[in-house]
């Protein structure tokens, strides 16, 4: 998902704390579970912590983690977003989240005048618009909020003084039905949507940074198997969670009209794509000779975007029925067998393979309020996110479909990613902390230098925080768990069943709903 307050003239250039301070928390999918008892577990001064997936939709999965925020403190539920800066709760007096019969606030809404370390910096600071190419006055939707700050718990961690925001105007469907729920914003500062004259502000890992519960701007992402919590763990590197080794990319740097180089947003290649079927025969569907793919790994998109004529050769080649850029399949009918192999690079010689099944690219389709798998002929209805996208930026989005596979700790102070094979459903755990300073992944790994990697461009810095950070640590932890997770949708299986037009009707408004695209205007010089 990505957010800008205007249009950034940008080019794609061609060429090429605590010591032992970590923080984890549970990650999950969006569709209804019921949490197991809470598992606290503190190795090596980190902290784990659960998202909530207590809530149906019709989006398909998204990722979400509990925390709190205020003093006392109220409990928020928000999506994770590795395509935005911003972290923003719903306000409390906020018009969208009253419903007839429900709230369409699920994740919860803040308060400001119940929170006695609450303060105020500017008001209606942050002017968000996402969509594809979306600025200020364009795109599918936005969120007008107040820029604040004010405590934030996650797991058993408090840091004072940190930055967001408290949205009052929300457009768009961030949850589908209608519903909305916060975000927090994992990437650079560059990409907050302060309006025009607003300074940047410490997003949410670099108030981890400055209070000190952190080393350095690094944190790993681990979505797991649908069945399982996965986990997000900021500050270091759980060994347990992946096979084989991590490689690390440069991200690619941005150059500005002004002529400055900038490693800025998490641009890396998609070199190759191939797809293995079952019968062991291969299908080229991206080749590095053929059209430069750049592309930002999203969790806060629930689709993997494609070219045209690669979205046309998936969807032959799957056999899945399509309406409009929407597919669908009985789920029973899924070539489980049939693999993709990705190849990625960076600014750099080095290049990362991931292997990635055919079934993480499908979810049950589910019925628009909820409650239940859409049926045809007697069989639960698959939807393929995969969806056609070929913005003017020549930037794609590659969502958890992709990131599902893969173990991935993005190094924000170095401007690198490294990638590995996930271990799924792990249930051992090594954490490591990445101290502050170059090959800081490598080092805490102790993996050959080979793997690293040597960013010579300008990478990004911290922004300035306008108040002092604090930390403290919580008589209790909020949101910790691990293990499997249900994946019921609410309201169990349903008996009636929809004809194609109504299945088709439904999967159009799912994946309207996912398929935010780029959030900018950029020329790619290749």
């Amino acid at each position: 998902m990505k957010f800008a307050t205007r249009a950034i003239p940008l080019v794609l250039s061609a060429s090429t704390a605590l010591a032992a301070g970590t923080l984890e928390f549970s990650l999950g999918s969006e569709r209804r579970s019921h949490f197991p008892d809470i598992a606290e577990r503190d190795v090596k001064g980190t902290s784990e912590s659960a998202l909530s997936t207590n809530y149906a939709n019709s989006v398909g999965m998204r990722y979400l983690v509990n925390l709190t925020v205020g003093t006392p403190p109220q409990p928020q539920t928000v999506l994770i977003d590795t395509g935005s800066s911003d972290t923003i709760f719903v306000a409390a007096d906020a018009s969208f989240c009253s419903g007839k019969s429900k709230s369409h606030c699920p994740g919860g809404t803040y308060n400001t005048s119940a929170s006695s370390t609450f303060k105020m910096l500017s008001p209606d600071g942050i002017d968000a618009h996402y969509g594809v190419n979306a600025t200020a006055t364009s795109g599918e939707g936005g969120i007008d909020a107040d820029l604040v700050t004010d405590v934030i718990q996650v797991g058993n961690i408090i840091v004072g003084g940190a930055h967001f925001g408290v949205a009052h105007q929300m457009d768009g469907k961030f949850l589908g039905n209608g519903d909305y729920v916060g975000l927090l914003g994992l990437a650079n500062t560059l990409q907050e949507a302060v309006k025009p004259g607003q300074p940047k502000y410490p997003t949410f890992v670099e108030s981890l940074v400055g209070a000190g519960a952190i080393a350095s701007r690094v944190f790993s992402l681990y979505l797991n198997e649908v069945s399982s919590y996965g986990s997000i763990l900021f500050g270091g590197v759980d060994t347990e969670k992946y096979t084989g080794d991590l490689m690390t990319l440069n991200f690619r740097p941005l150059v500005l009209t002004t002529g400055e180089s900038l490693v800025s947003y998490s641009f890396m290649r998609m070199e190759e794509v191939s797809m293995t079927h079952e019968d062991g025969t291969q299908t080229a569907l991206i080749v590095s000779s053929g059209p430069k793919l750049n592309v930002i790994p999203d969790s806060g998109t629930s689709t993997w975007n494609v070219p045209t004529d690669v979205y046309n050769t998936v969807v032959n080649m799957t056999g899945v029925t399509v309406s409009g850029s929407n597919a669908a399949l009985p789920c029973s009918q899924i070539p489980n067998k049939t693999t993709f192999t990705f190849t990625f690079s960076g600014n750099g010689e080095n290049k990362a393979k991931l292997e990635v099944p055919l079934s993480s690219f499908f979810i049950p389709a589910s019925r628009a309020d909820g409650k239940g798998v859409v049926r045809m002929g007697g069989q639960d209805m698959c939807l393929l996110m995969v969806a056609p996208s070929n913005p003017s930026s020549g930037v794609l989005l590659m969502g958890d479909p992709v990131l599902r596979a893969g173990y991935w700790v993005f190094d924000m102070d170095n401007g690198q990613i490294s990638i590995a094979q996930a271990r799924l459903s792990s249930t051992s755990s090594n954490i490591v902390a990445v101290e502050a300073g170059p090959h800081g992944i490598m080092n805490a790994t102790r993996q050959p230098s080979g793997l690293a990697a040597n960013q010579t461009e300008q990478v990004a810095k911290t922004a300035t925080a306008s108040v002092s950070f604090s930390l403290s640590t919580a008589a209790s932890a909020v949101g910790q768990t691990s293990g499997p997770q249900s994946t019921v949708l609410s309201g169990g299986a349903v008996g009636s069943m929809l004809d194609v037009t109504a299945m088709m009707s439904l999967a159009s408004a799912l994946l309207l709903s996912v398929t935010f695209g780029a959030f900018f205007v950029v020329n790619i010089v290749c």
